[in-house]
């Protein structure tokens, strides 16, 4: 031990541990992809800078010593580990989310729900959709669908329809009961929603998944704000809106309707009884044209009309209407008016394609008999009391105004007339800023002033999102920044609000305070992570094969427009699952797990820092299990490390030399010409993604996965490993660290799944039957019953077997070999000379752990054998194939007894003398679906004489006894 100064602090450590190690054990801070604790380190990322007397050097290859003193973060480290970052992204080609992640406002993980989607997992996509937004089946008729304009299938044939997929899956989870959050406790704190529109629902709903009491007071008699008002509901079925708002609701949030701000209750006595303050007014003024005869009776603005029709109010409409606007605003008061019966012309200034409507909505109106009149302007309203004529100006485009738009100039002398009995303007919306004001709260052109950042308001604790804060808005922009401001009062009831805020401005300059809270790491990584794209053009997608789009289903134009019904009709199933399959999966899978992304994300790091030629790698996707991308590589060496010093089979080396430099097998060969049996190993200690697994699903996603502990299967050694869950999903299996196996799992134990279970339904005899002629094949077969247990089940299963066995006076064996071994894992370390009878390819992290070792006939310090086998006269191993052997010899339970019907339990390798009921997989008469080893839990024994502690990674819901009559 010496003593060293750390941070200004001194204290005792090892001096036989590099002082990467040492630090991360005390929980600083220190960044690498290179390190790996198996090998010796050299360096190569040069992240992990620390401070020295003698200037910045490598924490992974400096051994401490007496008096040392050291920093971890400066400004000086901080720039240098950028800078290394920058040189990294700066020829790393690769998309870190799909790009129509980026373009939807609410960020939503769109690859990873349209992935569910296409598996048909419909549940499981709204649960990952309502991470990032509410209201999925609303949105599902309404959303703009930015995400299908930032969609690369643009650069093939046509986007994805992802808004239809959004809302089939929607519809399906109403209908079939929909999913809910859980509720954590309550937090104690309380917060008013003021407005229950889709800024306010979804700011209660993601605090109250914060575990907070929230209340939403709503001026209006019924919740929804522009979505049930403003929306015809030919577009938007008032009865999908309800159900919609019920899943936020539900969740236990407090609702007071016909109740006004300013008028009902005052924001001074939401603040004294509330810890927050939440507003989302909307934007319910209409904008002016400030022409002559503005006033006359029959002018209406759009957003009253439409308040009007929606709330069953009658309207007084004449047979000539004019609508003024090119939003979708316009679209909808033009085709409402249609549907009551008028003959309706949209007047826009500008030409069609500038309109800001989307363009599905402009054909359908177009299809159902509006007319438009482009580049047109109202000059006059002309009438003695009411409506008669409207003056009308041609237009023409001139520069670009602010919008990015061409600004339209009036053309002189081009002025005509139009009869009409009703004008409704259409030309924007705003908040009423005389009624912010007499709040207290500041407010310019229409909206209140928030904190870019907080979308706090000028008044502590009160903050604001929607339309009140970016003027007429989607409604997924709405609940966007209603979710944002959600986090953010989140972060104010736990005193981290500023914090917050520094953390997002400039990550780096925090990074121990961010790292070592886990509020702010986590809305850092929500609102601001870092992600890298790729410059891609139609060329890239040259290869890609060319499948048409799914085509909207309408109702006949004739038809619709006689009736407020909704006019677009659900996709059938076999469509949506079709369809999904168009999706390129354009995000990176190992997103999640990217550790050049987190580091990125803390430092701050740029994509093009550093610009300059880029490599452009062909990837090697010819392994059935494991795809090598070098397009991501950094060259941090860590798989050539392991596969060449570790496991010691060389599968990957650098080819070619400096800027060209890459990994890959021998040159002239490909990834599946390799022979090994730890390929899969080097998936978990890549730290880019550059090499990755091919998950073994109809369309795989990069899902957020929850790791499991657990023991593998594949054989007697029982590595330790994980289990990557998401929901009831078994995604994938993982290296657990810190464990006896050194987080090393052989490719069977990973890819060939055994801990999986894929039986659903029983099968007798190889034909597929129910559960209830299951049950009478059992009950005809029950006398002379013995029960075989395989070493696939746990210890604690067969004590509950030997029990009932007992209870029930059957006969009870195992499929085991004798022999239990004499020498333990320490024993292996530290022996010379081994005698090896056994096939060692059955167990190989065997031969990772005989690297360097002399394997002898004789003088031999250590023995191992293969079962059945007796031990020798030194420690000797013995090797089984079945995970818990050595657990059912100790118990004493071995050998097949005598009996007509046997009932196995696990899996069955040989059929057996007498009609054999198997609960598991396997050769038998009647197969049973039953626990899959991902779905137990409890305790195996190793050959090494370990207890092994199996976790249980997903349920398990078949009631086996109940089956069994037992």
């Amino acid at each position: 031990m010496v003593k060293v100064i750390i941070n200004g602090k001194e204290m005792e450590v090892p001096d036989d541990k590099t002082l990467l190690k040492i630090l991360r054990e005390k929980g600083e801070h220190i960044p690498g992809l290179c390190y790996d604790d198996e090998i010796d380190p050299y360096g190569s990322c040069r992240l992990c800078l620390v401070e020295t007397p003698r200037g910045l050097t490598t924490s992974c290859t400096l051994k401490p010593m007496e008096g040392l003193a050291i920093e971890t973060l400066n400004d000086r480290i901080v720039e240098m580990r950028r800078t290394a970052l920058e040189l990294m992204l700066s020829d790393h080609y690769g998309d870190c989310i799909g790009p129509c992640q980026k373009g939807c406002p609410a960020h939503s993980d769109v690859q990873g729900y349209l992935a569910l989607i296409a598996m048909g997992k419909y549940h499981e996509a709204v649960k990952l959709m309502k991470e990032k937004y509410i209201l999925p089946a609303v949105l599902g008729r309404v959303c703009p669908a930015f995400c299908e304009d930032e969609c690369r299938r643009n650069l093939v044939e046509e986007p994805l329809a992802i808004r239809q997929l959004k809302r089939y899956a929607a519809d399906y989870d109403l209908e079939h009961g929909p999913w809910m959050p859980e509720i954590p406790p309550s937090t104690g704190k309380k917060v008013a929603v003021v407005g229950g529109g889709p800024a306010g629902l979804a700011c209660a709903y993601y605090l109250r998944t914060m575990g907070h009491d929230v209340t939403i007071f709503e001026a209006m008699p019924k919740l929804g704000g522009m979505m049930r008002y403003g929306i015809p509901p030919y577009r938007l079925p008032r009865d999908v809106l309800d159900k919609d708002i019920a899943t936020v609701i539900d969740t236990g949030i407090e609702v007071k309707t016909s109740c006004a701000l300013g008028k009902d209750v005052t924001l001074e006595e939401l603040r004294e009884k509330y810890d927050a303050v939440f507003l989302g007014v909307g934007a319910w003024k209409s904008r002016k044209m400030g022409i002559e005869g503005e006033d006359l009776e029959g002018v209406m603005h759009g957003i009253e009309f439409l308040r009007k029709v929606n709330m069953g109010e009658k309207v007084e409409l004449g047979k000539r209407v004019i609508v003024v606007g090119g939003g979708n605003t316009a679209m909808d008061v033009a085709r409402t008016a249609l549907r009551l019966g008028a003959e309706v012309t949209v007047v826009y200034r500008r030409s069609r394609e500038e309109m800001p409507a989307n363009e599905r909505e402009v054909e359908e109106a177009e299809e159902e008999g509006v007319k438009f009149m482009f580049l047109t302007n109202p000059v006059r309203i002309l009438g003695e009391r009411k409506v008669e004529k409207v003056e009308l100006i041609k237009m023409k485009l001139g520069e670009p105004d602010a919008s990015g738009r061409r600004r339209p100039i009036p053309i002189e002398g081009s002025n005509f007339t139009v009869e009409a009995d009703n004008v409704i303007l259409a030309i924007g919306q705003y908040c009423d800023e005389e009624f912010l004001k007499s709040l207290g709260i500041e407010a310019k052109r229409g909206k209140a002033l928030v904190d870019d950042v907080t979308l706090q308001t000028s008044i502590e604790g009160v903050f604001a999102a929607g339309d009140l804060v970016l003027g007429p808005s989607t409604v997924i922009e709405s609940i966007a920044t209603g979710r944002r401001a959600a986090i953010m009062i989140d972060l104010y009831l736990k005193g981290k609000l500023e914090k917050a805020e520094k953390a997002l401005l400039e990550p780096s300059k925090r990074i121990m305070e961010i790292v070592d809270d886990e509020d702010l790491y986590r809305v850092l990584f929500d609102l601001k992570p870092y992600n890298h794209w790729k410059d891609v053009s139609e060329e890239d997608y040259a290869h890609v094969e060319r499948i048409p789009r799914v085509k909207a289903k309408l109702k006949d134009a004739g038809e619709r427009a006689k009736s407020f019904e909704e006019v677009e009709l659900t996709l059938s199933e076999e469509e949506v699952l079709k369809e999904a399959q168009r999706c390129m999966s354009c995000g990176c899978m190992e997103v999640f797990r990217c550790k050049l992304r987190e580091y990125a994300t803390l430092y701050d790091a740029k994509q093009y820092a550093f610009v300059g030629e880029q490599n452009a790698f062909e990837l090697d996707e010819s392994h059935p299990s494991v795809v090598l991308d070098n397009n991501k590589c950094v060259l941090c060496g860590r798989c050539v490390n392991l596969t060449q010093e570790v496991i010691g089979e060389g599968v990957l080396d650098y080819t070619f030399r400096g800027f060209k430099t890459m990994i890959s097998p021998p040159l002239g060969t490909k990834l599946s010409d390799m022979e090994g049996q730890f390929i899969g190993d080097m998936i978990d200690v890549c730290p880019t993604g550059a090499i990755s697994e091919k998950l073994p699903f109809v369309k795989p996603g990069p899902w957020k996965t929850t790791p499991v502990a657990t023991v593998c299967n594949g054989c007697g050694l029982g590595c330790e490993m994980n289990i990557e869950v998401y929901g009831d999903m078994l995604v994938r299996a993982s290296s657990k660290l810190l464990s006896w196996n050194n987080g090393h799992i052989c490719d069977k134990g990973r890819f060939e799944r055994l801990w999986d279970q894929k039986l659903e339904k029983p099968i007798l005899n190889g034909r597929e039957i129910t559960w209830e002629e299951a049950k009478a094949v059992i009950k005809e077969k029950l006398c002379n019953l013995a029960i075989v247990l395989t070493p696939e089940v746990t210890q604690e299963e067969a004590l509950y077997f030997k029990e009932l066995a007992e209870k029930h006076n059957l006969k009870l064996g195992a499929l085991v070999k004798e022999g239990i071994s004499t020498a333990t894992l320490e024993d292996l370390r530290k022996a010379k000379r081994v005698l090896v009878k056994a096939d060692l390819n059955k167990y190989p992290y065997l031969k990772v752990l005989l690297n360097g070792k002399e394997l002898v006939e004789e003088n031999y310090d250590m023995a191992i054998l293969e079962a059945p086998a007796e031990p020798l006269d030194v420690p000797t191993l013995i090797l089984h194939e079945g995970v818990n052997e050595v657990g059912l010899l100790k118990l004493g339970i071995k050998g097949i007894p005598k009996a007509e019907t046997y009932l196995v339990i696990g899996r069955l390798k040989e059929k057996l003398d007498g009609f054999t009921i198997v609960l598991g997989e396997g050769e038998g008469n009647l197969i049973i679906p039953y626990k899959a080893w991902a779905e137990k839990e409890g305790t195996v024994i190793n050959v090494f004489n370990m207890e092994l502690r199996v976790g249980k990674a997903r349920e398990f819901k078949v009631d086996v006894e109940e089956l069994l009559f037992l």
